[in-house]
C-alpha cells in the first residue's frame, strides 16, 4: 500500500529538534541568527524571507533583515555582506534572489565569508560537497536526503547508511541549487546516481532512467512531467517542483475566482493523483519537501554557530 510521506511532521520533529538546541546554547550565552539581503522588492524573494524570518522566531534565532533599495550599487551591497561577515550575532547569511541587473550574483555570493554560508551558494562549499566534505548542504537537497533517512529509520527499519548504498537513484533536473547537489548527497552515500534533464527528455531517453529508479528524485520544474509510465511499480518518489498552474473545470476550461481571473493551484513536477498508487512511497505537493528545507537551513545555521564558538 502506497505511504503518503508526512514532511509536515519530520518538518515539525526538526523544528523540536531544534528548538532544543538552541535552548542548550542560550544556556552558554549564545544565541544562533540568520541575516537575510534582499535588494529592492522582489516578490517571491520577499515571500521567502518573510518565511525564513517566521521559522527563526520560532526556534529562538537571532533575525536580521537587510534590505537596501533596487538601486543600490554593488558596492554598497558588498559592504552590507562584509558588515554581516563581521557580526558576531550572525551566524548565516541568506542572499535572497533575483538581484536587480547591476549587482553580479557571484560577486555578492564570493563576498560571504565561507562559515556564513548557510545554503551553500559559495563555489568553496559547494567543493566540499563535491568532494563528500559538506559543510553546509543546500538546504531543499538537504531536505530530501533528511526525508529519506526518516523513512528508512521509522518505516523501513533500516540503517539509513544500508538503505542508500547501491540504490538506484534518478534525479530529474540538473540546476545547481537542487539536482546536481542532490545527486551528490546520494552519491556521497553510495547509491547509485543517474541525473537526467531536459536534454534526456528531448533524446527520448528520459523513460529508460525513470524505470529503473529505485528512488525517484523530480526536481524539473514542469508541472505533471512526470506520469505513471515514468515510474517503477514500487518506486518511492520524492517530488521537489513547485509550481503554479491553472484549475481547470471537467471541460478543461480554466475556473474563474470572483473577480474573472483564472484560478491557480501550487502542483509538482509529478501527476500525483495518477502515479500515487504505483508508489511504495511518495511525497507531495505543497506540504512535501517545503515543509523541511527551511528547518533544514536553520539547522546549518546552528552548525555555522557551533563553528563561531570552537564548539565544532
Amino acid at each position: 500500500m502506497t505511504m503518503v510521506i508526512d514532511c509536515v511532521a519530520i518538518g515539525e520533529e526538526l523544528m523540536k529538534e531544534i528548538v532544543k538546541e538552541t535552548e542548550t546554547l542560550k544556556t552558554k550565552g549564545i544565541t544562533p541568527g540568520i541575516a537575510t539581503l534582499l535588494v529592492g522588492d522582489d516578490f517571491g524573494a520577499r515571500m521567502y524571507r518573510g518565511q525564513v524570518e517566521k521559522f527563526c522566531e520560532e526556534a529562538g534565532f537571532n533575525y536580521i533583515n537587510e534590505n537596501p533599495s533596487a538601486d543600490v550599487s554593488e558596492e554598497e551591497v558588498i559592504k552590507i555582506v562584509k558588515k554581516l561577515n563581521a557580526d558576531p550575532a550572525v551566524s548565516g547569511i541568506l542572499p535572497l534572489r533575483p538581484f536587480p541587473g547591476q549587482i553580479s550574483d557571484s560577486a555578492v555570493i564570493n563576498s560571504i565569508d565561507v562559515n556564513k554560508d548557510i545554503d551553500c551558494f559559495q563555489p568553496f562549499n559547494m567543493g566540499k560537497l563535491a568532494l563528500g566534505e559538506a559543510t553546509f548542504p543546500p538546504a531543499t537537497p538537504a531536505a530530501v536526503i533528511e526525508i529519506l533517512e526518516r523513512y528508512a529509520r521509522e518505516v523501513d527499519k533500516v540503517d539509513p547508511k544500508d538503505f542508500f548504498e547501491g540504490a538506484e537513484i534518478v534525479v530529474v533536473g540538473h540546476s545547481n541549487s537542487v539536482g546536481k547537489p542532490v545527486a551528490y548527497l546520494a552519491l556521497n552515500r553510495n547509491a547509485t546516481v543517474s541525473v537526467t534533464h531536459v536534454f534526456t527528455s528531448m533524446k527520448g531517453n528520459l523513460a529508460k532512467h525513470t524505470k529503473g529508479a529505485d528512488i525517484l528524485i523530480v526536481a524539473a520544474g514542469k508541472a505533471d512531467l512526470i506520469g505513471p509510465d515514468l515510474v517503477k511499480e514500487g518506486a518511492i518518489v520524492i517530488d521537489v517542483g513547485i509550481n503554479r498552474v491553472k484549475e481547470l473545470d471537467e471541460k478543461g476550461e480554466p475556473i474563474l475566482n470572483d473577480k474573472g481571473k483564472p484560478k491557480t493551484k501550487t502542483v509538482g513536477d509529478v501527476s500525483f493523483d495518477a502515479v500515487k498508487d504505483k508508489t511504495r512511497a511518495i511525497t507531495k505537493v505543497p506540504g512535501g519537501v517545503g515543509s523541511v528545507t527551511n528547518r533544514m537551513l536553520l539547522k546549518n545555521a546552528l552548525k555555522a554557530c557551533k563553528i563561531a564558538h570552537g564548539l565544532l
